[in-house]
């Protein structure tokens, strides 16, 4: 039945320009090794000048939101979609197995392994670890739930950073003593809460990619402690704390 799926690349760009650029540019790369690959991306329509007419075979419309990412992979047009940040590249052919590695998955994502924590800001809170990474995210929306998942995503994460929603303790007051203040920036905290506390998504099977850097080679890892293990580099994003990001 999986052969029947449609299958295609999502990117989103919002809130600055550069990121409409960046994902043509990230679509291009990934036609250079599948030229048949479907794309789309979810954009504001300040952004278009015509080129996504050459190069996308969908486009539709993001909120002009630091998260809008979510609500658009709520709205992929594909039954499997390949999720990836805009500010990144596709290097490698290994690409082309990309809607393979489901296994018994319905998304798939990369994570905030220890190894490489140096890289990221804030993983470590009281109640838990953030460890699954939103960069890049394999999904299948045949299964109603993962939709509902990914919108939930947006909503959740929408009135968190807001201030209008976070986890309480007994006495219903904002439980900031496990779950610090800090982390109400973070859309991977929304992901920790949604997989580790929400008795709705308890059926939804979450795997990591093997080998996992290499789906999402951060700017910011030391290439001589070889996070990939020797593998070529599919995905490299560039993101990073100096420079304005979409994820």
């Amino acid at each position: 039945m999986s052969q029947n799926k449609t299958k295609g690349y999502l990117a989103v760009a919002t809130i600055d320009s550069f990121f409409y650029k960046s994902a043509l540019n990230l679509f291009e790369t990934i036609k250079d090794f599948d030229p048949e690959a479907k794309v789309c991306l979810a954009t504001e329509k300040s952004f278009l000048d015509g080129r996504e007419k050459e190069i996308c075979d969908y486009v539709i419309d993001a909120p002009n939101h630091v998260r809008g990412k979510m609500q658009a992979m709520a709205n992929t047009p594909f039954d499997q979609t390949f999720y990836i940040d805009a500010d990144t590249d596709c290097e490698h052919e290994d690409i082309l197995t990309v809607f393979d590695l489901f296994e018994d998955n319905d998304i798939v994502w990369t994570a905030l392994d220890e190894k490489r924590r140096y890289c990221f800001v804030e993983v470590l809170f009281p109640a838990g670890e953030l460890y699954l990474c939103g960069g890049v995210c394999l999904y299948d929306t045949t299964k109603p739930l993962v939709r509902e998942f990914m919108q939930d995503w947006y909503d959740l994460y929408v009135k968190q950073n807001s201030g209008a929603w976070w986890p309480t303790n007994e006495k219903g007051e904002f439980d900031f003593e496990n779950y610090p203040q800090s982390l109400k920036r973070w859309d991977q905290f929304t992901l920790w809460w949604l997989v580790n506390k929400e008795p709705k998504y308890a059926s939804l099977k979450h795997g990591v990619f093997e080998n996992d850097a290499r789906w999402n080679y951060y700017s910011k890892y030391h290439d001589h402690l070889d996070h990939n293990n020797g593998q070529p580099i599919v995905i490299r994003h560039y993101s990073d704390g100096n420079v304005k990001t979409s994820v």
